[in-house]
C-alpha cells in the first residue's frame, strides 16, 4: 500500500499525532472535569473559611459579653458581701443592746425583755390582727390569745 518510505513514515507520524491529539484531548475533558470540581471544593472551603470568620467574630462578642457580665456580677458580689457585713454589725449590735436590756438591775424592765413575747407587744397585736371580728383570721388571733395566755399564765 505504502510503496514509499517516507509516506510510511509520513502516515505513522500523522497517526501518532492523532492518537497524540485524541489523547490530549480526553487530557483536556478530564482537567476541564478536574477543574470543575476544584474550582466547587474552593467555594466550598472560602463559604467554610467565611463561617469560621463570623463564628470566631461571634465568640468574640461572646467574650466581651460575658466578661462584662463576670464584672458586673464581681461587683455585685461585693457589694452584697459589704451589705452583708454591714447587717451583721447591725444585727450583732442590737443583739448586744437587747442583752443589755434583759441583764437590766431594773426587775420590771428585766422581766418585760426576757418574756417569751412581752405583754405590751400582745396587746398591740391582738386588736390588730383580730379588728375584723374573725376569731380565726390567718391563725393570727388564735395564736395570740394562746402567747397572750401564755404570758400572763407561765
Amino acid at each position: 500500500m505504502f510503496n514509499d518510505f517516507k509516506t510510511t513514515v509520513l502516515f505513522i507520524v500523522v497517526i501518532l499525532l492523532s492518537a497524540l491529539l485524541g489523547i490530549s484531548a480526553l487530557g483536556m475533558n478530564s482537567l476541564k472535569a478536574t477543574n470543575k470540581t476544584l474550582s466547587y471544593d474552593l467555594l466550598l472551603s472560602q463559604v467554610s473559611v467565611e463561617a469560621l470568620i463570623s463564628s470566631n467574630d461571634n465568640q468574640a462578642e461572646r467574650i466581651k459579653t460575658l466578661e462584662r457580665d463576670y464584672r458586673v456580677i464581681t461587683e455585685l458580689n461585693a457589694t452584697h458581701r459589704k451589705q452583708v457585713i454591714d447587717l451583721q454589725a447591725t444585727h450583732e449590735s442590737r443583739i448586744a443592746k437587747a442583752n443589755l436590756i434583759k441583764d437590766s438591775t431594773d426587775e420590771p424592765t428585766k422581766d418585760w425583755a426576757n418574756a417569751l413575747l412581752p405583754a405590751d407587744a400582745l396587746q398591740l397585736l391582738k386588736p390588730a390582727d383580730c379588728k375584723s371580728g374573725d376569731p380565726n383570721q390567718n391563725g393570727l388571733c388564735v395564736a395570740a390569745a394562746r402567747l397572750d395566755s401564755a404570758v400572763q399564765h407561765p
